[in-house]
C-alpha cells in the first residue's frame, strides 16, 4: 500500500514539473492595435506646371543696335581691335550672360570695321588680371583696363535696363568706348529706335497735318 501511494506521489511529482516546463516555454503573444491603411486624399491638391522659361533672340534683339554702332563710327586709329565687355545687369532680373556675349560676337564677327577680341583669350586677360570669370560688378573703369592689357583700342559696352518680355520690348544701351580717353566715342539706346506704334502715330498726326 505504501508502495502504491509513493508511486503514486511521483507520478504527480513529474507531471507537475513538466506542467511547468511547457508554461514557461509558451511564447507570449503580443496584441497589437489595429492600423488605419486609409491613403490621404489628395483631390484637392493642384500641381503647378513646370515654369517655362521665355528664350530670348539675342541676335534680333542686338543686331539693329551693332549695325546702328558699326555705321555712325569713324574711326582715325589703324589699331581697330575692339573688346566686347561683360554685360552690365541694370534690369534687376535674371538673364544668361553667355547668350548675350554669344549674340554680340557672332553680329560683331559679320562686320568688317572691327577686329574682335576672342572670348578665349579674354578669358585668359581676366584670370591674369584676378578678374572672376562671372564678375558681376561690370564697370566701364575695370572693362577698359582688360582692353588696354590686351592692347585693344575701343570697349564695346553694353547695358540692360529691362529684359524683353512677351508685352513690352528690351531696353538697353550699347556703348563703343575708347581705351585712350575712357570717353563714350557713340551711344546707342532704345530710345533711338521708335516703336511701331510711335511710327503709326506719327504718320497719323502728318496726314492729319496735310488735310488741314
Amino acid at each position: 500500500m505504501k508502495q502504491i501511494k509513493r508511486i503514486f506521489v511521483t507520478s504527480s511529482l513529474v507531471f507537475a514539473l513538466t506542467g511547468c516546463h511547457l508554461i514557461s516555454n509558451t511564447q507570449k503573444v503580443e496584441v497589437k492595435p489595429p492600423v488605419d491603411v486609409t491613403q490621404p486624399d489628395d483631390t484637392g491638391m493642384i500641381e503647378m506646371p513646370p515654369e517655362i522659361a521665355k528664350q530670348t533672340d539675342w541676335n534680333s534683339v542686338l543686331s539693329p543696335f551693332i549695325s546702328k554702332l558699326v555705321s555712325s563710327s569713324s574711326l582715325d586709329s589703324d589699331n581697330k581691335l575692339i573688346l566686347i565687355s561683360d554685360i552690365q545687369n541694370r534690369s534687376g532680373d535674371y538673364f544668361a550672360n553667355n547668350k548675350i556675349a554669344d549674340a554680340l560676337h557672332q553680329l560683331m564677327h559679320k562686320q568688317n570695321t572691327f577686329t574682335v577680341v576672342d572670348q578665349q583669350a579674354i578669358i585668359q586677360a581676366k584670370q591674369s588680371l584676378g578678374i572672376s570669370a562671372d564678375d558681376k560688378l561690370v564697370s566701364r573703369g575695370k572693362m577698359i583696363g582688360l582692353a588696354k592689357s590686351m592692347n585693344a583700342n575701343y570697349v564695346l559696352f553694353t547695358t540692360i535696363y529691362k529684359v524683353p518680355s512677351e508685352s513690352t520690348d528690351a531696353d538697353l544701351a550699347m556703348e563703343l568706348l575708347s581705351t585712350k580717353s575712357g570717353e563714350i566715342l557713340i551711344r546707342v539706346a532704345s530710345k533711338d529706335f521708335p516703336k511701331p506704334s510711335d511710327s503709326n502715330s506719327n504718320a497719323q498726326s502728318k496726314q492729319i497735318g496735310d488735310n488741314q
